[in-house]
């Protein structure tokens, strides 16, 4: 038997239903239009601000305006004030630099290179294989003391460091010093850059030297992997003092050539989660890893990917790290273009690794703490193998594992 609803009944339901929409749709509204004035009120006191500036200078200043400059110089003033040392701005020229490192097609004669106030030269830390200075005679450890023509100094050693860098097609004259022999050659440029440089220390154990982690990281280090096997060596030490370029999901790339697949802890490589505390980004591995006894030599200046690298090697149970405690940047950068042919490196998230908890702001403590002098770490792409006692540890766990 059907109960038939009065009509009283039913308008009052009616009544009932619209104030409840009208209810919500007033709380929604209130939230968005807090947030709204709060943010147009914080906007209003910057651009005042700016405005104010901008008029003083511009109606009192004694000399020329660049535009250009000006306007770069706003927008890298912006980011600063955001107190976050790992987000930066970058005019197009810059961000245009950025992309090719980023890619791996920056290209130069094939080292990497730092002056050193010791020699008052350019030191090469490391060259590449089958590259133009390799050709040229030139080896890790080489002082270059003139670049076409000109004396390295310190004030001009970083200006003369970018003629090193160039297309094919095109060389440089460098004057270098080896074995305490001058040489001068012509080095033809174009090599593509490296972030991965590797060598057999001995029959048993490999060295692997990765300095960012770069798009083109991972494949450079599955051709030091595969190296490794051909050489049947058994051990690996990693080096990634002094790491701190490059991005997340590169330096997960790398992880997941030497890990199993992740099933333990997060479940993931790394998870990137916002200020809200929402996951915004997962890194997976798949079922591939490699047998190998591993070392990580890491320091202070490890950080970002480097220290998720090193991490979750540990996490796995596949490496330990030996050295000293890393710098703490467990956040994620996301690349944002402008519309000016500029971008934004911002800070997006917080990185938790595969089992560990967030070191962020605290660091990775070593399983062998080894410290060198301050004179060392100043000078560490300087310092020879035998004088590396953080090297020398990692070796010594290698050779008798």
């Amino acid at each position: 038997m059907n109960k038939k609803v009065s009509l009283g009944l039913t308008l009052s339901l009616i009544f009932i239903s619209i104030a409840l929409t009208v209810t919500i749709t007033m709380t929604v509204s209130m939230l968005t239009y807090n947030n709204l004035i709060k943010d147009v009120s914080g906007r209003s006191g910057m651009y005042s601000g700016i405005s104010e500036i901008d008029d003083a200078i511009r109606e009192n200043y004694y000399g020329e305006i660049n535009e250009n400059l000006l306007n770069s110089m706003i927008s890298k003033g912006y980011i600063e004030g955001l107190g976050d040392r790992y987000s930066a701005y970058m005019n197009a020229d810059e961000y245009a630099e950025y992309k090719q490192l980023e890619k791996g097609t920056k290209t130069g004669i094939g080292i990497v290179a730092v002056f050193d106030e010791v020699s008052g030269g350019i030191y090469i830390s490391e060259i590449a294989d089958s590259s133009p200075a390799k050709l040229q005679g030139m080896s890790k450890g080489d002082v270059i003391t003139e670049i076409d023509g000109t004396k390295v100094t310190a004030l001009n050693s970083s200006s003369l460091m970018k003629e090193l860098e160039g297309d094919k097609l095109t060389e440089v004259t460098v004057t270098f010093v080896h074995n305490n022999e001058a040489k001068t050659v012509k080095v033809a440029r174009g090599f593509s850059s490296r972030t991965v440089y590797y060598s057999a220390v001995n029959e048993k154990v490999g060295y692997i030297k990765i300095t960012a982690f770069y798009k083109n990281t991972a494949e450079e280090l599955k051709d030091a992997i595969k190296y490794m096997s051909d050489k049947s060596i058994s051990s690996v030490i990693f080096d990634v003092r002094n790491t701190a370029d490059g991005l997340v999901p590169y330096a997960t790339a790398c992880i997941d050539l030497i890990v199993p697949v992740a099933t333990e802890g997060t479940g993931a490589l790394a998870t990137a989660v916002d200020k809200n505390g929402n996951t915004i980004e997962t890194f997976t591995s798949d079922s591939d890893s490699i047998s190998l006894g591993i070392c990580v030599l890491v320091n202070a200046g490890t950080s970002g990917p480097a220290e998720l690298f090193a991490c979750d090697l540990r996490d796995f149970g596949v490496a330990s790290l030996v050295g000293t405690t890393t710098a703490g940047n467990g956040k994620m950068q996301k690349i944002i273009e402008l519309s000016d042919g500029g971008a934004v490196k911002l800070t997006v998230a917080k990185i938790l690794p595969y089992k560990s908890e967030s070191y962020d702001g605290k660091g990775l403590a070593c399983d062998y703490e080894v410290t060198l002098t301050a004179e060392q770490t100043d000078r560490l792409q300087m310092l020879s193998l035998e004088d590396d006692a953080q090297y020398q540890k990692a070796l010594s766990l290698m050779t008798n594992s």
